[in-house]
């Protein structure tokens, strides 16, 4: 909803509202290890395992995942109702390896290309198309040793296509089970 949402009020209120979910992103990402590597308007990439890969890389992602899903639900939730039904978000959480790479001559940024990159963008799509707003592959699960956890709920799995990538993918639906969270089947817990 962000794009009919800047159509509709002031650009300051708009700055306001992104400096909020920004500092969200950012204090989920700095908690966890990760490094954002652009903001992206209303969205952000967080990386893990640069400059030199951890051994805990998976599972400190899908810790930032949980504890942004988190920040933002509470949040929304304490907008103004006329902001609050406008507004919504989608994580999209994978792990694998990645290209990072330093772009640019005079205004140099690091980003990041790849398999991984595009599954876990296509991911906040697959969340969109099932009601959801956190989207984890089973491979971010299986290298966080992830067995599910007691204060959130995971559905799934769901096989799928992701646009533009051959074959499928295997993705779980993570919602907090004492938030307002999104309307999603309840689900048996990873075992």
């Amino acid at each position: 909803g962000f794009t009919t949402l800047s159509e509709r009020i002031d650009p300051d209120e708009l700055q306001d509202l992104l400096r909020a979910f920004h500092a969200r992103i950012d204090k989920a990402a700095v908690d966890c290890g990760g490094l954002i590597t652009g903001f992206l308007g209303d969205g952000a990439m967080i990386l893990f395992g640069l400059p030199h890969p951890m051994p805990d890389n998976a599972a400190r992602a899908l810790q930032c995942s949980i504890d942004l899903y988190r920040s933002v639900d509470r949040w929304i939730a304490s907008l103004p109702p006329a902001l609050r039904g406008q507004l919504g978000f989608k994580i999209g959480a994978h792990f694998g390896p990645i290209v990072a790479s330093r772009l640019g001559e005079s205004h140099q940024h690091i980003t990041a290309t790849g398999d991984t990159v595009n599954v876990a963008n296509r991911l906040m799509e697959v969340a969109a198309q099932n009601c959801a707003r956190l989207a984890l592959s089973d491979t971010l699960l299986d290298a966080a040793d992830f067995h599910g956890a007691p204060d959130g709920i995971l559905s799934g799995p769901l096989l799928t296509q992701v646009r533009g990538r051959s074959g499928v993918v295997t993705v779980w639906f993570w919602r907090d089970q004492n938030g307002p969270g999104q309307a999603a089947t309840r689900a048996e817990m990873i075992d």
